[in-house]
This record gives structure tokens, C-alpha cells and sequence, in this order.
């Protein structure tokens, strides 16, 4: 693997483009296996994570990893071009293949790019192969398919927020080559901090994150504090100025969020009256998305949120609680 990793860091070129770096990956300068489907693949010429932490890309099939192959002339860029691999782990064409886009910071995280091509080979047979787009949430972003070509087929997507592509093709028989995309941009899961603070009928609401933060989607990030005094009015605020740790008033509460701050529309937490098991949530896309004069907009992929909930709690130093900070990285 060493020599994999050390082979992989000399295939990638980067040039200044008007919106963003374009990262160009050949493959071939990694060792490549004998061209033949079925043949098991060897560790060598296994590609999968290798490049998650320097590139933000990774590789899979239903092996776990694609396979390096030496196709020899007929190749957009000699020698290399990959297939898929079975979950055996020998070469096979026909295996669907994904490329995800991660942070290189945090490798477990998505990141997305907006613009991706891949080449295919030379050694046309007839026959098409087809490139899938998806959001970082799996919305599908875009398709394209083109037909099977001599001078090597290109299939090019350009849409934003791209977290990961798949590759399919009828023939079988395709290899490819020659992947570019724009440098990505991280969207890391989101993380608590701060503290909560606990109401007057001992309560302690936290807030968490589902579905994926985005500056341009208009659903499908749900911010939801749990343990809420029930039957009560609260809101979600947020900020973009970074967490903070101030203390609210004469109680436990923290603001956890700099001003200034955006407040977001108000509901009932639900549940029983003087129990814990109230709710609050927001859809955090879907209040960007109406309200386009809200604070931070317009919104851009890699901007930093740090948001939390508010409720009212009479008795309480100031009238009202709040829960611990959560912060999240846009995708774009």
C-alpha cells in the first residue's frame, strides 16, 4: 500500500481555472494489471480511499475498490484506465462504480464539487455508459449518457453540489480515464457544543442535526431540539459570526451563538405541561430558501453556522431557556 500511496501522490495536476482549481487524476503512474475481466485484482492495483485525505475523492465498486488496469495505447492518457471490480475482487466492466467527494480534513465527511468528467477508452465496442450526479442528501443532480467512442467518450457534468458520481455503462467493455472535477468543498456533519441549560421543571434540550446543510437546496436539514419544557413557544436563532459561551441572565443557560443573529419562525414545543418531552424543529434549508433577505444571504457552500433553540420558561432568569450550541458547514 505504501507504494500505492507513494505512486498516487505524482498522477494529479492542478490548474487555475476562473471558478476553481481543476484536479486532473490520469492513474498511471500506479501499477496497473494485465487487461483481462475475471483476473483477481492485485493489492497493488486496488484504488479506493487513497486520495480521501490529500484530494477529497474516493473509489469503490462492489469489491470495495476499482482496479487499476495497463490497456496499453488506446487510452485518452497511456497506459491506465480503471474498471469495477465483483465482490470477489476480480475486474469486471459491467460492476457499477461510485466516486465520492470528502473533506480532506475529515475523510468521513462529504464534501462536493460542481463540475465532473471522466474519458473512456479507445477500444470502442457499441454501446453507451452513463454518468449519475447526486447531492450530498442523494438527490439526483443530473444524468448523462453518451455513446461508446474510438477517440475515447467524455462525459462531462457541471452542476452544484455534486457529493458523489456513479458510472454505468451496457457494453461491459468500458475502461476509464482521465478523471477531472473542480476542487471540492467541504460540508462537514454537524457537532454540539456549549451547554444546555436546565429549565425550571429540570429539563435539559438539546439540539441536533439531520440531512445535509446546504446554500442552495430548499429542504432537508432538520434541526430538532428534544427535551424541551412541553407546551411551550420556542425558536431556533442562528449566526454566522462563530459559537459563543455567554451566560443567560442569573440562570444555567449559555447563549452559545455571536450576534448578531437571524431569529427563525416560532412553534409549539407540544408534549405535557411541566414534563420534558416537548419538540421543536426546523427545517434550516427550507427558512433560508424563504426568506432570501434573512441574515447571510445569499448563502455559499463552506460557510460556517452556529444555531440554537430558544423556548419560553416563565420562572426562569429572563423568562426562558436555552439549549446547547450545534454548528454546520454549508454544502453548496
Amino acid at each position: 500500500m505504501r507504494q500505492l500511496r507513494n505512486c498516487i501522490s505524482s498522477i494529479l495536476a492542478l490548474s487555475a481555472s476562473a471558478a476553481a482549481q481543476n484536479v486532473l487524476i490520469n492513474f498511471d503512474n500506479i501499477p496497473g494489471m494485465p487487461n483481462g475481466s475475471g483476473q483477481i485484482v492485485p493489492a497493488a492495483s486496488r484504488l479506493s480511499t487513497q486520495l480521501a485525505s490529500t484530494l477529497g475523492v474516493q473509489f469503490t465498486s462492489p469489491g470495495g475498490f476499482v482496479a487499476i488496469v495497463n490497456h496499453g495505447a488506446p487510452t485518452p492518457s497511456v497506459p491506465n484506465i480503471f474498471g469495477g471490480a465483483t465482490t470477489a475482487g476480480a475486474l469486471s466492466y459491467t460492476q457499477l462504480i461510485t466516486i465520492s467527494f470528502v473533506d480532506p480534513a475529515h475523510p468521513s465527511a462529504p464534501a462536493t464539487t460542481d463540475f465532473v468528467q471522466i474519458r473512456g477508452d479507445k477500444s470502442a465496442v457499441s454501446g453507451t455508459a452513463t454518468m449519475k450526479a447526486y447531492s450530498a442528501s442523494g438527490v439526483l443532480l443530473a444524468s448523462n449518457t453518451v455513446a461508446d467512442s474510438s477517440a475515447g467518450l467524455t462525459l462531462p457534468i457541471a452542476v452544484p453540489g455534486i457529493q458523489r458520481i456513479e458510472l454505468t455503462q451496457t457494453s461491459g467493455t468500458i475502461g476509464y480515464d482521465d478523471l477531472q472535477f473542480h476542487s471540492v468543498t467541504p460540508c462537514s456533519a454537524p457537532t454540539s457544543y456549549c451547554t444546555a441549560g436546565t429549565s425550571t421543571h429540570g429539563c435539559t434540550a438539546s439540539v441536533s442535526g439531520v440531512g445535509t446543510p446546504s446554500a442552495s437546496a430548499a429542504s432537508g436539514f432538520v434541526l430538532t431540539a428534544s427535551g424541551v419544557e412541553g407546551q411551550k413557544q420556542g425558536l431556533f436563532f442562528y449566526g454566522l459570526s462563530g459559537p459563543a459561551a455567554i451566560a443567560w441572565g442569573t440562570g444555567t443557560s449559555f447563549l452559545c451563538v455571536k450576534s448578531p443573529t437571524q431569529r427563525t419562525s416560532a412553534s409549539n414545543s407540544g408534549g405535557t405541561n411541566a414534563a420534558c418531552d416537548g419538540v421543536i424543529t426546523l427545517d434550516w434549508n427550507a427558512f433560508r430558501a424563504a426568506n432570501p433577505g434573512a441574515l447571510g444571504s445569499p448563502f455559499a457552500g463552506g460557510e460556517v453556522v452556529n444555531a440554537q433553540c430558544w423556548f419560553r420558561d416563565p420562572p426562569a432568569a429572563k423568562t426562558t431557556s436555552l439549549t446547547n450550541g450545534i454548528e454546520f458547514t454549508l454544502c453548496p
